[in-house]
């Protein structure tokens, strides 16, 4: 199998510097005189995949999800948390009875947060702590005392018993996360542990029904402002 073929352009960058990176350590140790790949290119990288998963398409989806991937998913919509970070939840982190779960580690400092839980989160947490056997809530079906590492076979499936089309990737739930709408960027930006606000505004792609609520929320404004425009002239003395 061609790995080209299966991956994007920034995949394939990653996997040419990381080439790079040990061609170079073999020169540091004498075994090569050059470095081969030294002059290869990167290839162009585009604005990423965004996939903003419908209202619509969410319910069809925890629908057809296995009990697993529904609470995997569900975490992921209420928190935008990464699939990794709801994968390694520890019952140290869940802090119920404040309504906010730890994120102990992460690649970046800013991905080390606090984030607080909504209602629909706190059920799901608290039925995954009392079901849970060892720390991790989302544990290993083989070891329990290890994380879950992936639902990608249960998110096909759950796509295809949904039949959406195109499909989108379970990561995709994050970015619907952060479209959504009325909250500011520099909230959004904490909350999802971003580094910087440029990436947050990546995932600010309001959904239809979003415009459609924006929209609304003009015309009652305009209404009101019609509203208040007759009652001073009606007031006015003559």
């Amino acid at each position: 199998m061609n790995r080209g073929n299966n991956i994007s352009a920034a995949g394939t960058n990653r996997d040419l510097a990381a080439l790079r990176v040990m061609l170079n350590f073999a020169i540091q140790q004498e075994y090569l005189s050059r470095n081969p790949v030294s002059r290869v290119r990167f290839l162009p990288e585009g604005p990423g995949s965004i996939r903003i998963v419908s209202y619509e398409e969410q319910r069809r989806y925890l629908a057809s999800a296995s009990p697993t991937l529904r609470d995997v998913a569900v975490v992921m919509l209420e928190t935008g948390m990464r699939p990794e970070e709801v994968f390694t939840i520890k019952r140290e982190n869940v802090h119920l009875p404040k309504a906010y779960l730890l994120v102990p580690n992460g690649k970046t400092r800013f991905a080390r947060r606090n984030i607080p839980l909504t209602d629909t989160a706190s059920t799901v947490l608290q039925s995954r702590l009392i079901a849970a056997k060892g720390s991790y809530l989302f544990a290993s079906r083989l070891d329990a005392s290890k994380p879950l590492r992936t639902v990608q076979k249960l998110h096909m499936n759950a796509l295809a018993k949904a039949n959406i089309k195109p499909g989108f990737r379970l990561y995709d739930l994050r970015h619907s996360f952060g479209s959504m709408a009325g909250v500011d960027l520099a909230t959004l930006k904490e909350l999802m542990g971003h580094s910087n606000i440029s990436i947050t505004m990546r995932y600010v792609h309001p959904t239809p029904e979003h415009k459609q609520i924006a929209l609304q929320k003009l015309t009652h404004y305009n209404a009101e402002q019609v509203f208040v425009e007759f009652e001073s002239h009606s007031q006015s003395p003559q």
